[in-house]
């Protein structure tokens, strides 16, 4: 007995990206070139590849993911909106889909009579339509909306009437993409519930895509990770959920040190752009004063260590490897770069080729994106490229971009499956460096540039992030976790420790440290202030110092903040501010999150408390 609702082998689906809008028209009546004109050309972009999957019937499968990851157009051809490129699709089962609002709605008909409608498509009789249309409206919850027209409706009304539709037709399969989450927490609530009772009572199965992590846990019994076009993860709710939210929390986390270093060097808050968070840098494969090799030498994977931490990876051929959506890519545009198509080996493994494919300019660029927390400014550090291929042809080299012209490298190891480091100085990617392993410079980082950025990157008045008469100053503001780990996303509940690290040029009588956080709005959440003779130390000394706040149990809920860090003279007896040696003023930004355990929302305040019942009086 087969007992699986979705059964995806080794599924993939490519896009073709034409150069030409008008060569999309000649491709879809199955020409290779123009009439009288040059073959078509375009670039290879696969949103999926190497998906295999089996659900069976009456499972709850959750899938989530970065905006980007593939997860609709999975979902569009599990449906059948659209077809595979390579692989196979068997859907055992009547299918009810919700990818978009308002599929399969007219905006002029009411909400009753969408109803109607969408039952006669089913293929229901009038008296069953009778009975159904009262649950479906009862279930909406949509009041007196139910006979406006639906162009009157708001989102979260469409998601509302679609859904109960939906769910009320008793489907095999159900796909819900992203549609709830235009609706409240109220209706998502009961939507979760509908979903479960279906698979209880008709044992429908249900695929649910999602960013609201919370229902994701709520209602689904295993979930899929997509990423960059794979199934990066299928497990338990909990282990995946976590495992996704700490990429996720990397990635915040380096962003918001980024931001951190950006509004220390007095550039706009609001400049939030990818070379703000990033240090771009631009490599190729060349076989330098001679042609590209014959095709044939396969490259497998790239990776950039800073100092032996890796900073940033491609893995060529898997899916949307060459997208400049993502920060680390390849660029193989037809006719000019000399990247081969995506491809896999006997052991289904992917791969691209660097050969002769006919580019303009005899190489096979790819760009790496360093997050700038992992580059000390003022330091000359050591980077290590990493490349993963099975190569035949001597003479491939690997070159880098300094800004001015490519230069050396080092050469690609032959072999078949050899793996070839090549470490190289920072400074070499500098202007004017030629040689491989040039010193910079003393206080030279090749990488870090961001105080020569263009002018026209910093505001034209700087915004004063700083300020106070001197006499001390802070060297830095570190916020570590229970483990003791210097982060920037905290959760509710857990210790936290604020290091306020300073330098005393002379001795201070009794000075004040304050550590204040902010919600988005500019209110304070919280401030911290304490004088040195409190901590046991009336009168600091010349030199380094570190004031320490330490908190059991964070009671701060889930939002973004930002905070200042202080060293004050005296606290004033009105309140007003006081004389300070040295103010960072909101340029700290760290999160409070929930953990994935957590389903309901606990407010901007994790209040403690205590509580009883009294029963029998």
């Amino acid at each position: 007995m087969n007992d699986s609702a979705i059964r995806l082998k080794e599924l993939g689906k490519m896009y073709k990206l034409f150069r030409h809008p008008a060569d999309r028209v000649f491709d879809a009546f199955g020409l290779r070139r123009r009439p009288f004109g040059p073959k078509l050309v375009f670039q290879e972009f696969w949103a999926l590849r190497g998906i295999d999957l089996r659900v069976t019937k009456g499972e709850r499968i959750g899938i989530i993911g970065q905006n980007g990851a593939g997860k609709s157009t999975l979902l569009k051809i599990v449906t059948g909106v659209a077809a595979p490129t390579e692989g196979s699709v068997e859907v055992s089962g009547q299918i009810q889909a919700l990818l978009e609002l308002g599929t399969g709605f007219h905006p002029e008909f009411t909400g009753r009579e969408n109803i109607r409608a969408s039952l006669s498509l089913n293929e229901f009789s009038s008296s069953e339509i009778r009975e159904m249309e009262e649950d479906i409206v009862d279930f909406a919850e949509l009041g007196d909306f139910i006979d406006h027209p639906l162009k009157t409706y708001s989102a979260g009304m469409a998601a509302r009437l679609a859904f109960s539709t939906a769910s009320a037709i008793r489907p095999e399969i159900l796909i819900i993409d992203e549609v709830l989450g235009a609706g409240d927490a109220y209706f998502a609530g009961k939507c979760v519930e509908r979903m479960k009772q279906l698979t209880h009572e008709s044992g429908a199965t249900v695929l649910f895509v999602s960013h609201d992590l919370n229902s994701v846990q709520a209602l689904c019994e295993r979930v899929l990770w997509i990423h960059r076009g794979q199934v990066h993860r299928d497990g338990a709710p909990l282990d995946t959920i976590q495992d996704y939210m700490a990429m996720v929390r990397r990635d915040e986390e380096t962003r918001l040190r980024a931001r951190d270093l950006r509004v220390l060097k007095k550039q706009a808050l609001f400049l939030e752009r990818d070379e703000d968070v990033y240090e771009k840098t631009l490599f190729h494969f060349v076989c330098p004063g001679s042609p590209p090799p014959p095709p044939g030498q396969r490259i497998y994977g790239l990776t950039l260590s800073v100092d032996e931490q890796e900073a940033a990876r491609i893995a060529v051929g898997s899916p949307m490897d060459n997208s400049a959506d993502h920060m680390n890519y390849l660029m193989d545009t037809p006719g000019y770069m000399d990247w081969g198509p995506a491809a896999k080996d006997r052991n289904s493994r992917p791969y691209r080729e660097y050969g002769d494919y006919k580019g303009r300019y005899g190489h096979a660029p790819f760009e790496f994106a360093v997050p700038r927390t992992l580059l000390r400014e003022g330091e000359t550090q050591r980077l290590q490229l990493d490349i993963e291929a099975s190569v035949t042809h001597e003479g491939i080299a690997v070159e880098a971009y300094n800004g001015e012209a490519y230069v050396p490298i080092g050469p690609v190891a032959t072999g078949e499956g050899v793996a070839t480091r090549l470490e190289f100085s920072s400074a070499l990617l500098r202007p004017g460096k030629q040689a491989l392993g040039a010193a910079a410079p003393s206080g030279e980082t090749a990488l870090l540039s961001a105080a020569e950025r263009p002018a026209e990157h910093a505001p034209q008045q700087p915004v004063r992030h700083e300020y106070g008469a001197g006499g001390a100053k802070i060297l830095q503001v570190r916020m570590l976790n229970a483990q003791g780990e210097d982060t920037r996303v905290f959760h509710p509940d857990e210790p936290m420790r604020v290091e306020i690290e300073f330098q005393a040029e002379a001795e201070l009588a009794d000075p004040v440290f304050v550590f204040c956080a902010y919600l988005p709005d500019g209110r304070c959440a919280t401030q911290w202030i304490v004088d040195s003779r409190t901590m046991g130390s009336p009168r600091v000394p010349p030199g380094k110092g570190r004031a320490t706040f330490r908190i059991d149990r964070l009671v701060l809920g889930k939002s973004a903040y930002v905070a200042s860090a202080a060293i004050f003279k005296f606290l004033r007896p009105d309140g007003r501010e006081p004389e300070s040696y040295h103010v960072l003023d909101r340029c700290i930004h760290f999160q409070v999150v929930q953990g994935v355990e957590h389903v309901y929302e606990k407010g901007l305040c994790v209040q403690p408390f205590e509580a009883e019942i009294d029963l029998g009086r």
